[in-house]
């Protein structure tokens, strides 16, 4: 099998949708192993953040000295990224032979549709990528896994690990047709990740949905650590170069720390980091305080208020639901961008795309809708109601032409803005030459 035959057959189990539950996942790893009772975890879970915190948390671990997997969802470009060592994206042999021997695995477990009256439910693509990540890293022998959650928690594939630590970074209205319509429902869901007697790290701060983690975490025995109750964080500097921001533990010293990521919220999702590795080390790592210091300066994210200098200045952010782009807004806004900027908008047809235009439209000269590459993409002729709230709107479905024409139309000295979906920001990494 090729590395593109592999991808074909991968992409091909996107037939099989989304399926919360973990039978199929945990039949699948059995049959090869149970990799992931083989290394230490830390699962990561929330409604935004949790790829920057993941992200945040492994660079920590590699500055300690430990070899570090880290799983995360979707991927920018190429499908490789979601499953890293040490920052380097598993090789396109490793994801064609692992699927390879993957392939004969389920063909075995999962029979064709009607071969039996019990025939089960065929792995997603979803559960067979998590299995393959698990093998890969037990192969690659890593001494720690970081891992993403992907939606929800309680039956999302990844909560087959018994982690070490398990964060929860916030919760907002998500995929509520899955996880339930108000925050205490979606926070139950996530809270699904809290496993008897473990440490639990969350910067949660909606009081609904803390409160249902915490209780949670009682009736468990797992020990909760609030970040905002624990912690004092102070940003002394916040430009287009990086941030600077002082953290210390409640009465105690404070420290100074460099983080390359843009927008005040990425501070939160470092310190939620930094108390994460801190639980790590009582439960056993060597994580001196330089190490944290180093692995926070280090860290990478790419597609989340990602600068191309240039004129017209571009931004790409991966914003994708309405918490994401009050941030963007307000990175928006602090950097006097407002108002001197066109916006390229594409978005998934499940979001709630009227929330986070309400938000971001108004900062705009012009609004470009356009489509994102994904077949769960909403139609930009049904986002019309956008004109409420920028009257400039053009349409142009192909993410490349539309970034295109936002730099030809913008003046040199203002600045676009592309995002909507992380499926748009991988057309538009594409479109820009990355």
């Amino acid at each position: 099998m090729t590395y593109s035959q592999a991808i074909a057959y991968l992409y091909g189990l996107q037939r099989y949708g989304v399926k919360l539950g973990l039978e199929n996942i945990q039949r699948l790893l059995e049959a090869v192993g149970d990799p992931h009772r083989r290394f230490p975890s830390i699962l990561i879970g929330g409604t935004n953040g949790k790829g920057s915190t993941a992200a945040f948390l492994s660079s920590i671990l590699q500055a300690a000295d430990y070899r570090v997997g880290l799983y995360t969802s979707p991927h920018l470009l190429e499908f490789t990224e979601r499953i890293q060592v040490d920052g380097q994206a598993i090789a396109e042999t490793d994801v064609a032979a692992l699927t390879n021997e993957l392939r004969h695995v389920i063909a075995d477990l999962f029979p064709a549709p009607g071969a039996a009256s019990n025939t089960p439910m065929h792995p997603t693509f979803f559960e067979v990528a998590t299995v393959l990540a698990f093998m890969h890293f037990i192969r690659s022998q890593v001494d720690y896994a970081v891992v993403e959650v992907g939606m929800g928690g309680r039956f999302d594939a990844t909560n087959v690990l018994d982690p070490q630590v398990a964060v929860i970074t916030n919760i907002a209205l998500e995929h509520e047709e899955y996880l339930g319509k108000t925050l205490g429902a979606i926070a139950a869901e996530k809270a699904g990740i809290i496993k008897e007697g473990t440490r639990v790290v969350t910067a949660i701060d909606a009081p609904e949905a803390l409160a249902v983690i915490s209780d949670t975490c009682q009736k468990r025995g797992a020990t909760l650590l609030d970040v905002h109750a624990s912690y004092n964080w102070r940003i002394y500097r916040s430009d287009l170069s990086g941030q600077r921001f002082s953290v210390g533990e409640k009465r105690q010293p404070t420290e100074t720390f460099d983080i390359p990521l843009l927008g005040r919220h990425q501070v939160g999702n470092a310190v939620t980091a930094l108390a994460a590795a801190r639980l790590l080390r009582i439960a056993g790592a060597t994580i001196p305080e330089s190490s944290i210091r180093e692995g926070l300066c280090r860290a990478r994210w790419p597609g989340r208020l990602q600068l191309f200098p240039g004129r017209p200045f571009v931004i790409l952010d991966g914003a994708h639901n309405p918490a994401g782009a009050v941030a963007l807004r307000a990175f928006l806004e602090e950097h006097r961008f407002s108002g001197r900027l066109t916006l390229v908008f594409g978005v998934l047809q499940d979001k709630n795309w009227i929330a986070m235009l309400q938000e971001l439209a108004p900062l705009a000269k012009r609004v470009i809708l356009t489509r994102p590459e994904s077949e769960r993409a909403a139609d930009p002729h049904r986002l019309l109601e956008a004109e409420r709230f920028c009257p400039k709107i053009e349409i142009l479905e192909d993410v490349a032409k539309a970034i295109a024409l936002a730099k030809a139309v913008t003046d040199p000295e203002d600045t676009v803005v592309v995002t909507g979906s992380l499926f748009v920001i991988s057309a538009a990494l594409r479109a820009l030459g990355v």
